[in-house]
């Protein structure tokens, strides 16, 4: 056991294949869950392979040489439990949850996929449908285009430019031999992480690990990607979309998970627009009448993420108007910072979130398995989290809005309706207000 650590009934367990586990105990059900991350997402695909960690995702359920396809699904049916994956720019990840006298059936599936799949041609071609299908629904939603194309706008370099599930060019033109090839490459266990948790005998579950996953040989570690250059302009860009509602979606590249600027992004996104007391929502939805819905999201990845303001606009509302107040506000916090109330209403609502992501095993399980894909520090951020929001104060709020949030530092996209006259806006800029780096925020209607 690690007593040093916040949680003393965690163990951490590395192989001489190069892979590492977690496995925490927690007694009070007799469930378990596991996830199986992999260090592989759309940033590891190369020019003509978008979409295949996705669609190789889909594959992983088609069969190996030991499970025919639909068994894993059955037997987890047939074991009472559940079973899912998902793939994000920087991983993916396989979880299983079951009854605590059953759970190492997951790692015996997972023991097997992870040098077995079957890939099978005519499963491949199916899958690949599938596949095209799902891309083609994304496309008809408004929304889904908007954030493809503000990303693919913000990253010309990073291969974050891509979308996760792929061009469709490539996805037609993929083949099987293709994705046998990425999946050799990618899925190993150098380059995976395993969290347990729930009703478990940490040795008994360490011994099962070993004896299942110590003979499987490790492949290429993951290479390095094109870093993005710094942006020194704004860019825009606008989207033709079918129905009559405008959106607006504002993005700056920030930092890394984990950084200290991440604690920081994820309270000016609450002030911003994350709740229903945020300055946007009162003066966008409620006080100006401008939009029906706005949001502000800190997306930090493995490489340096966005920070995202989107808004959804009412009829006939003109998106360089919302844009516009959008700016406003969040010029005025890169000048005036936020308020100490605002700062402590933040703090409460994320660390309730934090905290209820360990309501279940499973979330416990996902949230350890983000964490050592996605920081440098591994899963032992988790440990930090809490203290990095505590540790902020108004000026340092004030000083990273400043850093990120120049005017030039955003990739502005406009969805429209297909008949709206665009014109480029003319965003006025507000002028600083005198000694506004040294004199205290002003409360302001809205931002209470």
């Amino acid at each position: 056991m690690n007593p040093g650590l916040a949680n003393p009934n965690l163990r951490e367990v590395v192989l001489d294949n190069g892979m590492k586990a977690v496995l925490v105990e927690r007694r009070g059900l007799p469930v378990v869950a596991t996830a199986l991350f992999y260090r592989v997402g759309s940033r590891d695909e190369r020019t003509g392979e978008s979409g295949l960690a996705h669609f190789l995702e889909h594959m992983m359920f088609k069969g190996t040489d030991r499970y025919r396809k639909g068994e894993i699904d059955l037997i987890t049916s047939k074991l009472g439990g559940s079973n899912n994956a998902f793939t994000d720019q920087d991983c993916t990840a396989y979880h299983f949850s079951l009854a605590a006298d059953r759970w190492e059936t997951a790692l015996e599936i997972e023991a097997n996929r992870m040098t077995a799949c079957a890939l099978d041609p005519a499963e491949f071609d199916a899958e690949k449908q599938v596949v095209l299908e799902e891309l083609a629904m994304g496309q008809d939603d408004p929304w889904n285009q908007l954030w493809q194309s503000t990303e693919a706008l913000t990253f010309q370099v990073h291969p974050y430019h891509r979308p996760v599930i792929g061009w469709r060019e490539d996805l037609e033109r993929v083949s099987r031999d293709a994705m046998h090839a990425f999946y050799r490459r990618h899925y190993g266990p150098n380059r995976a992480f395993l969290a347990v948790v729930g009703d478990i005998d940490a040795k008994a579950a360490e011994k099962r690990l070993r004896a299942l996953f110590s003979g499987i040989a490790p492949v290429e570690e993951r290479a390095l990607v094109v870093a993005e250059p710094e942006l020194r302009a704004e860019r825009r860009g606008v989207v033709r979309a079918p129905g009559t509602l405008s959106r607006v979606a504002l993005a700056a590249r920030t930092c890394r998970v984990g950084e200290k600027d991440d604690w920081s992004l994820d309270i000016l996104a609450h002030v911003l627009a994350l709740a229903r007391s945020s300055r946007l929502h009162r003066r966008l939805v409620l006080d100006e009448e401008l939009a029906t819905q706005v949001s502000a999201q800190n997306e930090t990845r493995l490489d340096p993420g966005l920070f995202w303001v989107v808004a959804e606009l009412r009829p006939g509302v003109r998106p360089e108007r919302v844009e516009a107040v959008i700016r406003d506000e969040v010029q005025r916090i890169a000048e005036e910072g936020v308020t100490q109330a605002e700062l402590k209403r933040a703090r409460i609502h994320i660390r309730s979130s934090f905290l209820f992501e360990d309501e279940t095993v499973l979330e416990t399980a996902l949230k350890l398995g983000r964490y050592e894909t996605l920081s440098t520090a591994g899963w032992r951020l988790v440990d930090a989290v809490l203290a990095g929001y505590d540790a902020l104060d108004r000026r340092t709020l004030r000083d990273a809005a400043a850093r990120l949030f120049a005017p030039e530092a955003w990739t502005a996209v406009w969805s429209v309706p297909h008949d709206h006259q665009v014109e480029r806006p003319r965003v006025r800029r507000r002028k600083a207000a005198p000694r506004a780096r040294t004199s205290a925020p002003r409360d302001r209607k809205g931002a209470r």
